[in-house]
């Protein structure tokens, strides 16, 4: 924000970055959808990283523009956790489908993203390592019955550093590690609520992790962008394959799962189009 910029402020401008901010919070909780990703499309993701990389300097600049911003995110991220919950609450499994396909959505967006420089051969094995990587943890975890943590302050604390992964790695969605280790519901019950011993925690855990990891994966972008960013897909492919449930046993509920998956797929991908397009005109 330059010096006309900051003259030119006013109601409207403020309204806008709201705005913006509602549709940032809206879209980070629901899996698939990346924090970091709607802040990079908004034009905010440099403004946070320089901020938190140089805070004095950054909030000299940038306060009012990521004050409001913030504020927003906030009011869209408790006005859609109460509905997130609702329809877990009546059916988890094609509320389950909806969101694999939420993330399937996203792909082609990434893919292009982290094509925005040149694709080399350590941009595939970053691919195929974290992939690999990712499917044999996410497998024992699952076949060990680890996935399923108990909800507490602990696993709030770790639901708030996987959220602050999400704003802090574009294209990383820490809502579907939290759908795969059974924390997404009681996250969102207790969020829907305004349960302090939900949201304490979860700041705790967010705040530490964007304060201790801003600035390392700041200058990871910048010197390994290609790198990090077909890692970060090898992550967000492996955790989808592993969120898929069981068969449903009956044709109908196979067409029921494959429709949720479809409509969440066709959802995501007019989201994050539209996401680009705001990016290109900020740009």
């Amino acid at each position: 924000m330059n010096q006309s910029e900051k003259k030119k402020t006013g109601i409207g401008q403020l309204i806008v970055w709201f705005l913006e901010g509602v549709f940032a919070g809206f879209g980070a909780i629901l899996p698939g959808i990346s924090g970091g990703t709607l802040c990079v499309a908004f034009g905010m993701y440099r403004p946070i990283i320089e901020t938190l990389s140089d805070l004095k300097n950054g909030l000299k600049r940038y306060w009012l523009m990521l004050g409001v911003f913030i504020v927003g995110i906030g009011a869209g991220f408790l006005g859609l956790s109460g509905i997130a919950d609702y329809l877990m609450q009546k059916n988890l499994t094609l509320v389950t489908c909806a969101f694999i396909g939420f993330i399937i959505g996203t792909f082609p967006e990434l893919y292009r993203d982290a094509g925005e420089e040149k694709r080399t051969k350590a941009s595939f094995w970053s691919f195929l390592i974290c992939l690999v990587v990712m499917l044999c943890v996410l497998y024992v975890l699952k076949t060990q019955s680890f996935n399923a943590i108990a909800p507490g302050f602990g696993a709030y604390v770790f639901c708030g550093i996987l959220w602050g992964l999400s704003f802090i790695v574009p294209g990383l969605s820490s809502s579907s590690l939290l759908l795969f280790f059974g924390l997404y519901q009681p996250m969102l019950a207790g969020i829907s609520r305004l349960d302090f011993g939900v949201l304490i925690p979860m700041a705790i855990g967010m705040a530490a992790c964007v304060l201790l990891l801003s600035q390392v994966v700041g200058r990871a972008y910048k010197k390994h962008f290609t790198i990090v960013s077909h890692g970060v897909i090898g992550i967000v492919a492996a955790t989808t394959i592993m969120l898929f449930p069981k068969p449903e046993a009956t044709v109908s509920g196979m067409i029921a799962y494959i429709l949720c998956v479809v409509l969440g797929a066709v959802v995501s991908y007019g989201f994050t189009c539209l996401c680009s397009r705001l990016k290109e005109n900020a740009g």
